[in-house]
C-alpha cells in the first residue's frame, strides 16, 4: 500500500486527487495539508511513501517545503504538481530533491503512473509536456537553479513590492532601516538571479513565493 500526503491550495483539486487516489486498491491518501508549514508538519508526523507537492503554495514556496521534507527523511517519494513548466521552476524543484513533475491539468491517469513510477520503479517521471520541450537531453538541467531560498523577511520585502511598496514605505511597515531594506533586496536580486524589481517580482511568483493575483509589475 503506497501511504500518500498531498500539500495543495486548491481544493477541487485536492478532492480530485484524493478521491482517484483512495480509489486505488495499492493507494491511500493519509493526510491532506493547504499550506507548505502544515504539509512539513504533517510528512513529519505521518511519514508517508509519497508527498504530492504544488509549487505555488499560499505560505511558503513549494521548493522549500521539498528542501525541508527531504531535510528531515530522505527515504519519502516526491511528486510535484504545478502549473508552471518553465526550465528554471523544473529545475528549482529538481535541485531541491523532487523526484518527479507533473503539470496540474486534471490529468488523473498520469498522475498514477507518475506515482507508481515514482515509488515502485524507483524512476523519475515528467510529464510529456515538460519532455516536449526537451529539458532533459543531459543528467542536469541547464539554468539557474535558485540554490537559496528566500529568508522569512525576504519573502515579506518581495510581497510588499508586489503590493507597491517603496523602500521607505517598506521600511516603515517593516520597522527597519531604509538601508537594511536595500541590502535585502539586492540578495533578493543575487538569489533569484535577477537585477531589477519587476523581474524579481516575477520570478517570486513563479516560484510560489507571492500569489500572482496580487502581482503589480510596470
Amino acid at each position: 500500500m503506497i501511504r500518500l500526503v498531498i500539500i495543495e491550495d486548491e481544493e477541487l483539486i485536492r478532492l480530485g486527487i484524493t478521491t482517484a487516489i483512495n480509489q486505488q486498491p495499492d493507494m491511500q491518501m493519509v493526510g491532506i495539508a493547504r499550506t507548505g508549514n502544515e504539509g512539513v508538519k504533517l510528512v513529519e508526523e505521518l511519514t508517508p511513501d509519497v508527498v504530492l507537492v504544488d509549487i505555488g503554495l499560499p505560505d511558503i514556496s513549494g521548493v522549500e517545503v521539498i528542501k525541508q521534507i527531504k531535510a528531515n527523511t530522505n527515504n519519502i517519494k516526491i511528486v510535484v504538481l504545478s502549473s508552471h513548466y518553465s526550465q528554471s521552476i523544473v529545475q528549482s524543484a529538481l535541485n531541491a530533491g523532487a523526484n518527479s513533475y507533473i503539470l496540474k491539468k486534471n490529468n488523473i491517469p498520469l498522475i498514477l503512473e507518475a506515482i507508481k513510477t515514482t515509488f515502485y520503479d524507483s524512476k523519475s517521471f515528467f510529464d510529456p509536456d515538460i519532455s516536449r520541450h526537451n529539458f532533459f537531453s543531459q543528467q542536469k538541467i541547464k539554468g539557474k537553479t535558485y540554490q537559496d531560498h528566500l529568508s522569512t523577511t525576504e519573502i515579506q520585502i518581495i510581497s510588499l513590492m508586489a503590493a507597491g511598496f517603496s523602500n521607505k514605505l517598506i521600511a516603515e511597515q517593516l520597522f527597519i532601516t531604509e538601508s537594511t531594506v536595500k541590502g535585502h533586496i539586492n540578495k533578493i536580486f543575487a538569489k533569484l538571479d535577477v537585477s531589477d524589481r519587476v523581474n524579481a517580482l516575477i520570478e517570486a511568483s513563479k516560484l510560489g513565493y507571492i500569489e500572482q493575483n496580487y502581482l503589480k509589475v510596470g
